[in-house]
């Protein structure tokens, strides 16, 4: 098995989502901040943008996953139209930012972790929200360790 192979996205769309979406901020000791730029629409075709936050430890400690949020983009309100928001607000805003996976495991534990995902543009099941959890993930392990693409 090539290392693009363990990826559940293709090459491509990781390299889009690196170059496009995703920022990588070096933090004090080794650590980095990745801030992932989502862009969805509701079930009524609404737009709407999130902010993914990944706070990771330095290379020597496996890229840890020390912390991960995600939030409304400042400014943007297309969320408050989804379906899930609108059956309750508070409890949607807590579900995308409290539920994140794999907090405290190395980051190349996203090459392995399965969840259940739909590839929906919305927040309103558990599975359309680990699909982007898993989009942003492996986007970031795309970005941190190219030793492992194959030649562009």
């Amino acid at each position: 098995m090539n290392a693009t192979e363990t990826y559940a996205f293709p090459a491509r769309a990781l390299r889009r989502w690196r170059d496009e979406r995703l920022t990588l901020v070096p933090e004090d000791g080794g650590g980095v901040r990745a801030l992932f730029a989502f862009e969805g629409s509701t079930c009524g075709n609404v737009a709407f943008r999130l902010v993914y936050a990944v706070r990771l430890a330095p290379a020597s400690d496996q890229h840890r996953i020390l912390a991960l949020s995600c939030a409304p983009e400042v400014g943007d309100d297309g969320h408050t139209r989804t379906c899930d928001y609108l059956a309750g607000p508070q409890e949607m805003l807590r579900r995308i930012g409290d539920e994140p996976p794999l907090r405290g495991a190395p980051l190349e534990a996203v090459l392995h972790w399965q969840p259940p995902r739909s590839p929906a543009g919305c927040l309103c099941t558990a599975a359309s929200r680990a699909h982007k959890w898993l989009a942003v993930l492996q986007t970031v392990h795309f970005a941190l360790e190219p030793a492992r693409h194959l030649p562009s």
